[in-house]
């Protein structure tokens, strides 16, 4: 083949192309609720391939150029060599501002500081480059927290496209207002679909008019404390539906979202946590929640409660099978933990139970004589035990029994 024959292919074609080659981070799906997604290890490695890949891929012809230039910038974590970044999203390529391809930005606090009234300067500038901007992440600080100081307030920014927002909640930061504050943050992003929140609160910062995220459908708890949990039970939240738990949190306050919110809960997450294994939070989220249609759940790091009795609307529940490797040295009470969780589905009053989606490796599992024998009662009350087959809950493949 001649070495110019690869310009015969479509545009749209290359761009495919490239596209599989640079996967695009999870993150970036940004307003869709999927199982288990967020609770499995981060892919670093796979994310600095990738970035390496669309480095390469822009230079290696004006069509590659034009075509992946989008995909390069899609993505953005701000570390070192702010003032070169801010340039580069100024730039025009084609008539177009490069800031503008920016999907997802990562913003960490230290660029966030105030330490002078200028300080934050460039952050501010980044995100003015970035106004199709639809997942923002403040991430957790790997460093002291106190080693970033907050002495002035920081400017607001209006998110008027973000879908998505990560944050870590740090008091000290939330002191300078803006874009370091949670409250005003979302108070300017009136299309957020998906919240993730986590981190300590020492005290409400409810003011003014209660907040409204009328277009709010997910909302992710990682480790908070009790006043932060006060705190998002003020907010009005219409469409939310989904509710993933990424930790057991103190003082039962899970109870008081439930209480709150489980009236318009479609689906429930129990994220994969060793925590969950400490206690049973399942009898407790059935009770607060019986409406609740969808429930997922790590089999390995949950514990199994005993057999519920009251009656509830859930029509599917999904089962992940990733090992804890807590766990995985006692085999008695790893059997024992099983057993206990089979009677638990196949026992309690789930009248509504019409799916069991199955993710991660079952191959030994669905071997297990005790499998073979829940799988059968479970057939034989209308509810099919399906394989997960990539979407969000698509089951083609059902288990005969």
């Amino acid at each position: 083949m001649s070495r110019h024959d690869h310009r015969l292919l479509p545009p749209e074609l290359w761009l495919n192309i490239i596209r599989w080659a640079t996967y695009a981070p999870p993150g970036l799906d940004v307003p869709n609720f999927e199982p288990f997604l967020g609770s499995l290890d981060h892919d670093n490695k796979g994310e600095a391939d990738a970035k390496a890949v669309k480095c390469a891929v822009v230079q290696v012809c004006r069509l590659w150029r034009d075509l992946a230039l989008s995909i390069l910038y899609e993505d953005v974590k701000v570390g070192r060599g702010v003032q070169f970044l801010v340039e580069a999203l100024g730039k025009t390529y084609r008539g177009e501002q490069l800031g503008r391809c920016v999907r997802r930005l990562e913003l960490p606090y230290p660029h966030t500081g105030t330490i002078t009234n200028t300080s934050s300067d460039l952050a501010l500038q980044i995100l003015q480059h970035c106004p199709e901007l639809e997942t923002l992440v403040r991430p957790f600080m790997q460093g002291l927290p106190d080693a970033v100081r907050y002495e002035f307030p920081i400017r607001s920014h209006p998110f008027l496209n973000l879908k998505r927002l990560e944050w870590w909640h740090y008091n000290d930061a939330t002191r300078s207002g803006g874009i370091n504050s949670l409250l005003n943050v979302l108070r300017h992003s009136p299309n957020l679909q998906y919240l993730i929140v986590g981190g300590e609160m020492w005290t409400s910062a409810q003011t003014g008019n209660v907040l409204e995220l009328p277009a709010l459908k997910t909302l992710r708890l990682r480790r908070i404390n009790p006043i932060f949990v006060h705190q998002i039970c003020q907010w009005r939240l219409p469409s939310l539906v989904h509710i993933v738990v990424d930790f057991p949190l103190e003082q039962n306050a899970l109870d008081t979202i439930w209480q709150v919110f489980g009236a318009r809960l479609c689906t429930v997450e129990f994220a994969r946590h060793v925590g969950f294994l400490l206690s049973d939070q399942i009898t407790r989220f059935l009770r607060g929640c019986p409406q609740v249609k969808t429930f997922n759940y790590f089999l390995n790091f949950t514990s199994p409660p005993p057999i519920f009795e009251q009656q509830c609307a859930l029509q599917c529940i999904s089962l992940h099978a990733f090992p804890c490797g807590m766990v995985t040295d006692m085999i008695t009470e790893a059997q024992e933990r099983l057993r206990l969780h089979l009677a638990f589905l196949s026992r309690s009053s789930f009248p509504a139970l019409r799916h069991i989606i199955l993710y991660g490796d079952w191959e030994e599992l669905l071997l297990d004589p005790r499998f073979v024998t829940f799988k059968q009662t479970m057939i034989s009350k209308g509810c099919s035990i399906e394989h997960a087959t990539g979407g969000t809950h698509s089951c083609n493949q059902s288990l005969s029994a």
